[in-house]
């Protein structure tokens, strides 16, 4: 089972974090990049996984629509909606994104590669 994790870091954790790595940068010194997608808080995690997102993902995982209108249509909802919902998703890693070179219109197709989505919280 593949896991995407987020974590939760306060402001002044990510400051210090990004401060080291912009010292070292600056001073042309070895540092270990830190990736994933961080959150200052569990009301910043709710706010960005909203139902429909998570309604979103777990569509797309289980009916693998062949593009977003495609998924727009078995929400109910507007394609600028599910739209945006894809880009924000897509923007943190939830969502991949992939053009279908043989439909005529380039249809973009949308897919979630994981089963499950786990939050740290630093203490």
């Amino acid at each position: 089972m593949k896991v995407v994790t987020f974590e939760i870091k306060d402001a002044a954790t990510a400051m210090a974090q990004f401060q080291e790595a912009f010292e070292a940068a600056h001073g042309r010194k070895p540092f270990k990049p830190k990736s994933g997608v961080y959150f200052t808080s569990l009301a910043a995690v709710r706010n960005f996984l909203t139902p429909k997102r998570l309604a979103l993902l777990r569509l797309i995982r289980a009916k693998k629509p062949h593009s977003i209108y495609h998924l727009a249509q078995l929400t109910g909802r507007s394609f600028s909606s599910v739209l945006k919902d894809v880009d924000m998703l897509a923007k943190h890693g939830l969502v991949r994104l992939s053009r279908d070179k043989a439909s005529a219109r380039r249809a973009v197709h949308p897919c979630v590669g994981y089963s499950a989505i786990q939050v740290w919280i630093n203490v």
